[in-house]
């Protein structure tokens, strides 16, 4: 689980799996309370943290 604060919103993720497809690397992220599941491609959990709220901010979820 992951924390991350934004304007006094708190987001919380769990990954909820660690695959591989078509030889990349992705990660499934769901937002803590919600149905909202994010995919990211990514080389490590960290770098699918940061890429899994960059979606959230590009669909509005929060503000920068």
């Amino acid at each position: 689980m992951v924390k991350y604060l934004s304007n006094k919103k708190t987001v919380e993720l769990d990954l909820v799996e660690e695959y591989f497809y078509l030889g990349e690397k992705r990660y499934r992220f769901r937002v803590k309370g919600t149905n909202i599941i994010v995919n990211v491609r990514a080389d490590s959990v960290d770098e699918g943290i940061e890429k899994a709220i960059e979606v959230l901010k590009k669909i509005g979820y929060f503000s920068n």
